[in-house]
């Protein structure tokens, strides 16, 4: 048995969570450009491990920011020389800002709001993280083990990461 070293379209959908439109914008916007496999009108499309990671990432961004502010972060951290993914990165949202927290820093206090002029918000917490890159792989591995199009043993052969016990 061949192993393909990647995942197909249909799943890719799968194991990130999302829908093929998603896929053609992040392709579209230079986000996440797949392998392309063939001379053919329609050749095979494969995605990387990595760019599932990275598609899950920018799922979890998009549930408190635009993608054009996922974007100028992805600018940002090319302009200045960091690597650009933000799977590995840890990311606090607060309002309309994003604060990246590096990796050297430990313990990230959370911060709830108390009081406002307009009593808006209290009690919330006001620092929200997309999941460390642990939780995004057990994301994945609980996404492929549940789907109906991917061949989980197969799965585990080209998954370049191992799920993480949970606590």
């Amino acid at each position: 048995m061949t192993v393909i070293n990647g995942f197909s379209r249909q799943e890719t959908i799968a194991l990130a969570g999302t829908t093929s439109n998603r896929l053609q914008y992040l392709e579209r916007a230079g986000l996440i450009i797949p392998e392309r496999y063939g001379k053919t009108r329609k050749p095979t499309v494969i995605y990387s491990w990595e760019h599932v990671l990275e598609i899950r990432a920018i799922k979890s961004l998009r549930q408190e920011i635009s993608l054009q502010t996922v974007r100028k972060i992805i600018d940002f951290l090319n302009k200045e020389g960091f690597e650009e993914q933000l799977r590995d990165k840890k990311l606090v949202v607060l309002d309309d800002e994003v604060y990246w927290i590096m990796p050297d820093w430990s313990d990230l206090p959370k911060i709830m709001k108390v009081a406002d002029k307009r009593n808006r918000g209290i009690g919330q917490y006001m620092l929200i993280t997309i999941p460390s890159l642990g939780e995004v792989v057990n994301e994945v591995w609980q996404a492929a083990e549940n789907s109906e199009v991917i061949d989980f043993e197969s799965f585990k052969l080209r998954a370049k990461a191992r799920p993480l016990p949970v606590a």
